[in-house]
């Protein structure tokens, strides 16, 4: 039987935020503990709970099934002690608190330099963490350990609440100097020569592919590459072709030496969106916040018009 006597909400705060973590040494930091007390914790909530709740590996301190069971109740009993002591009035500029988005390096890259200025004007006490969004992000939504994840509709957990920041379309990118490209690029063309394809899973396949088998071609894809923001400097020193999004690399053509072409297929358009747990929607931190990533993707979005 659990002891109740034993069980507080600062013991609860260290199993949400080593839960969030899954690394002892960063809880402990973002709790504002040391170390040696962070284990002291996790050695109190063995205690209480029968269950080693995180196992040590080569990946951090991964959680038991134990663990995974108590999280979602852990959370949503945090977060309603925090309401409890919610002050009436909400001031953006003496709120203290982390938000950590789930994002791609091209929703970094696009978003978070107007965002950062944003926030240094009306909450300076606020702190923004990235991180990649990974295979499991309804799970991430529902543990906490995101408050917001910016992506394609397409990814985003039915479940979550949803608001469009944007429509994107696409380009053709290549070295200004490409032997094979001129001012236009055929179909034809498109499939003789090499690609670069931006795969942040890793995974082949895409857009492209599909829009290419429909017609019963191929492309060859020489290169695949995690991350957007290395592509534009490997299209530079190559002779390779990317198909890539116009928000992104209008910006960086002059400074890459790159020449952007239409697309030699329709492709159509896809949503990036902003998504988090309904858990969050009636906490007006967050959503004041939300306002802040909708007002940040339109600035840019002007931007990028001029």
């Amino acid at each position: 039987m659990l002891d109740m006597d034993d069980l507080d909400l600062s013991l609860l705060r260290c199993f949400a935020t080593l839960y969030r973590e899954q690394h002892l040494s960063r809880a402990a930091q973002r709790i504002g503990l040391s170390q040696p007390a962070m284990s002291r914790s996790l050695g109190r909530l063995r205690d209480v709970f029968g269950d080693p709740l995180f196992v040590r590996t080569s990946h951090g301190m991964l959680p038991t099934p134990r663990a995974d069971a108590l999280a979602p109740s852990v959370i949503e009993l945090l977060a309603a002690a925090a309401a409890l002591v919610q002050p009436t009035a909400f001031d953006p500029a003496r709120l203290e608190r982390t938000f950590v988005l789930g994002t791609s390096d091209y929703s970094d890259a696009d978003l978070m330099p107007a965002l950062v200025d944003i926030l240094a004007r009306e909450a300076p006490g606020v702190v923004v963490a990235t991180r990649p969004l990974g295979d499991h992000i309804g799970e991430t939504l529902a543990t906490g350990r995101f408050d917001l994840i910016i992506s394609v509709r397409e990814a985003v957990p039915g479940d979550a609440t949803v608001v469009k920041l944007y429509d994107e379309g696409f380009v053709c990118a290549v070295r200004e100097s490409h032997p094979r490209v001129g001012k236009r690029l055929t179909l034809e063309r498109f499939c003789e020569l090499s690609h670069l394809l931006i795969a942040p899973s890793g995974n082949p396949g895409s857009r492209v592919d599909n829009a290419l088998a429909a017609r019963g071609l191929t492309r060859h894809v020489a290169v695949r590459t995690h991350t957007f923001l290395s592509a534009p400097a490997i299209i530079a020193a190559s002779d390779l072709v990317l198909t890539a999004p116009t928000r992104l690399f209008e910006p960086l053509a002059k400074a890459y030496g790159l020449r952007l072409l239409p697309t030699p297929l329709e492709l159509g358009h896809f949503s990036i969106v902003a998504a988090w747990h309904p858990r969050l929607h009636e906490d007006r931190a967050h959503a004041w916040f939300r306002t802040k990533i909708v007002e940040a993707s339109k600035r840019r979005s002007v931007r990028a018009r001029r």
